[in-house]
């Protein structure tokens, strides 16, 4: 019985041993395996990320290529539709033709592969594509991406330039300031710095603003049109919807719109210090961008720039509705967002009727029954018509005012001799003037005199 005893506790304890040693050896690879990635994940990117920095060099502006380029990076390995390739295939393509992408750039090796592969990748797509760089073109083209930055004084700049007019805007006006505070506390800002009397202004203008002296970020038409020669160059980059906005801004208060405050306030403003005076050869070299018509729209008013204005007139039943819905739905297929304010026909059986007609179905194009309030999500606004909905001159020139770089096409009616009322005060005021009679449109303006086009063709 005793041997029988010491057999079973032995064999207890030679279990029990194997147990503990397994249970240990299990353990110990789980508290490794949890410990180590923990230390060396985050340096990496710390490194690259300063490297990326430290090797920028500030420029007042980043060269078209160097922009293009950055572009292209930033398509790898992300899923882009065929309109997306192709628009930016056009904004390439539209540069090189007009020479602001010259052969003799540094860049023009890698501007010209860039073309051959967007070309490539359209060629091959289905409706979309996953966009795939090799890791040395990637490296490359990092690199170039990675070579300049905007100046930091440039770059608060065009950040007030989005702010200034507008309201509700506290919080961001609030952040812009602070961050030139702290550029200047930790002197990355100096006087000596080219625009330094200009962000002076701006953190003045910033600072009426956030208490409460002023209702939006404001400053002088003068200054105002000073900034223009800083940004002028932007307006050959792709489409960018806001500084557009702000750029056709100051378009129109060098065409002086009538009725505004800043206008009023500058009127007996004597030459001087602050006035904006430019050579000649200045205004010759800069680009200010447009919309790109091409085709029929193109033969009637020309290229118009950025947040153009347009009125079209006509008797009852001349057609004007059915040129505008057409032209609406060209826009929304090549240009943008477009919202069409149907104020006489509402939503009604003559206006479905046009739209299944002219075929005018696309998503970026809208239909209102009323004039919204907000319409800065819109490329280009129609207003049919301003007869029924009985707005005066001064509430077209606020509508314009409030909206920079948002095109609208006005509507009006007129009686049997061709006159409606205002007709001649807010036609010194729009861009293009289009008559609709017996079929025909006819256009003069700033961008086209003399343009035609048939209806029903």
């Amino acid at each position: 019985m005793v041997n029988a005893y010491f057999e079973k506790l032995d064999e207890f304890l030679k279990k029990n041993k194997t147990n503990k040693t397994e249970s240990k050896r299990t353990v110990k690879p789980r508290t490794e395996a949890k410990v180590k990635p923990q230390k060396k994940a985050p340096e990496p990117k710390k490194k690259k990320k300063q490297k990326a920095e430290s090797n920028a060099e500030a420029v007042e502006k980043v060269s078209l290529e160097v922009s293009f380029i950055k572009r292209y990076v930033g398509l790898h390995g992300k899923t882009k539709t065929q309109d997306e390739i192709l628009r930016f295939l056009d904004s390439l393509q539209k540069a090189m033709l007009e020479k602001r992408i010259r052969k003799a750039s540094p860049y023009a090796t890698e501007i010209e592969n860039i073309q051959e592969q967007l070309i490539k990748c359209y060629e091959k797509m289905g409706d979309t594509i996953e966009v795939n760089i090799d890791k040395k073109t990637m490296d490359r083209y990092q690199e170039i991406a990675g070579s300049q930055k905007p100046m930091l004084s440039v770059s608060y700049i065009r950040q007030y330039i989005n702010l200034h007019g507008k309201k509700n805007v506290k919080d961001k006006a609030k952040v812009l300031m602070q961050h030139i505070k702290k550029a200047a506390e930790k002197q990355k800002l100096h006087k000596n710095d080219p625009y330094a009397a200009r962000l002076d202004s701006i953190y003045q203008s910033l600072n009426k603003y956030v208490t409460g002296d002023t209702q939006t970020p404001q400053i002088s038409k003068s200054e105002l049109n000073g900034l223009m020669g800083i940004f002028s160059y932007m307006a050959n980059r792709s489409r960018k919807k806001k500084v557009a906005r702000h750029l056709q801004k100051i378009y129109e208060l060098e065409r002086g719109i009538s009725g505004t405050e800043e206008e009023s306030e500058d009127a007996d403003m004597p030459l001087g210090e602050n006035s904006h005076v430019i050579p000649s050869t200045e205004l010759a070299g800069m680009n200010f961008e447009t919309i790109g018509l091409q085709g029929k729209y193109r033969e009637l008013i020309g290229d118009p720039c950025v947040g153009f204005s347009a009125m079209v007139y006509g008797l009852p039943k001349s057609g004007k509705s059915t040129l505008c819905l057409d032209f609406a739905k060209y826009l929304a297929e090549h240009h943008g967002k477009v919202l069409y304010c149907a104020l006489e026909e509402k939503f009604g059986y003559t206006l479905k009727e046009k739209v299944e007609r002219l075929k005018a179905v696309h998503p970026k194009l809208y239909v209102a029954e009323e004039i919204p309030e907000n319409l800065s999500d819109y490329n280009f606004v129609f207003i049919d018509s301003v007869s029924r909905a009985k707005l005066t001159i001064d509430d077209l020139n606020r509508l314009r005012k409030d909206n920079p770089g948002v095109a609208f096409i006005f509507i009006f009616h007129t009686t049997k001799n061709g006159q409606f009322r205002g007709q001649n005060q807010f036609a010194h005021d729009v861009d293009v003037i289009i008559e609709v009679k017996d079929g025909e449109a006819k256009a003069n303006g700033r961008f086209l005199p003399n343009g035609q086009i048939d209806l029903f063709k």
